[in-house]
């Protein structure tokens, strides 16, 4: 069951998590403006089947336009994946990126998750080993771009 709730964050952002229903139109604006645009991914290749499945977390500026995004689709045995964590290039560096991550952490921790992984493209793998993320692997390509897995177990009470 995904908890539809509303946080804000320390970046002046209204973080919203829900489901790919509620979140569809806002996500893909970011979506398509980072990886389609920005990075030449492939549209067919951004969107999958997945979302309707994943929990999203959308950003919102005070003027309520989407301003990044990121999802959590559920696994086997208590992991989550994260991935389509994206932030509008115009909003970098003012920790929205970081506010996402926590948001969607503690949605996996919400749903039980004792861990979260991801593929991080090798240029952001330095983001989520801040955060504690440790690469599982060797580095491999997704999308043409250099991708490494890394994990994150969640303890409960985090």
């Amino acid at each position: 069951m995904i908890m539809n709730y509303t946080k804000f964050s320390p970046c002046d952002t209204r973080i919203e998590i829900n489901s790919w229903q509620v979140l569809e139109e806002p996500a893909q604006i970011v979506r398509h403006a980072v990886f389609v645009e920005e990075q030449r991914i492939p549209a067919e290749l951004e969107r999958d089947s997945a979302d309707a499945d994943c929990i999203h977390a959308v950003a919102f500026d005070a003027d309520g336009q989407a301003v990044g995004t990121g999802r959590l689709l559920p696994l086997p045995d208590s992991v989550m994946k994260l991935g389509r964590l994206a932030v509008l290039r115009s909003w970098r560096g003012r920790r929205v990126g970081q506010a996402l991550l926590q948001a969607l952490l503690d949605a996996a921790r919400g749903q039980g998750a004792r861990e979260v992984m991801l593929h991080a493209q090798q240029s952001a793998a330095s983001f989520y080993r801040e955060a504690g993320f440790e690469p599982r692997g060797e580095e491999f390509m997704e999308a043409g771009i250099p991708h490494l897995e890394m994990v994150l177990a969640l303890k409960s009470g985090d």
